[in-house]
């Protein structure tokens, strides 16, 4: 057997044979004062601040996707350069056509 297994093995049978004690009240006065630092206890957690910053940010986000959207499908695109583009790339894909 294991060095440490024998030590554990020792230290289960000695919690085996303790006696179990009643275990006391605590003090009316200690109870009062942690139940009143528990209410008090209402510390500003950082991680709050960070969530409203990243749920802004997406906010943010969202509404500059969603003007540009509506902007890039209010632009009619038919303008001389658009034509121009559009030929050009007709043009390039025509002559790698084989």
């Amino acid at each position: 057997m294991n060095p440490t297994d024998a030590k554990l093995q020792k230290l289960l049978d000695a919690a085996t044979k303790a006696t179990s004690e009643p275990a006391v009240a605590p003090p009316l006065g200690l109870e009062t004062r942690v139940l009143a630092q528990w209410r008090a206890g209402t510390v500003d957690d950082d991680s709050a601040s960070l969530f409203a910053f990243f749920r802004h940010a997406m906010v943010g986000a969202s509404l500059v996707l969603a003007l540009s959207a509506v902007w890039s499908l209010t632009n009619s695109g038919a303008s001389a350069a658009g034509d121009e583009a559009a030929l050009f790339d007709y043009d390039l894909q025509a002559s790698l056509t084989p």
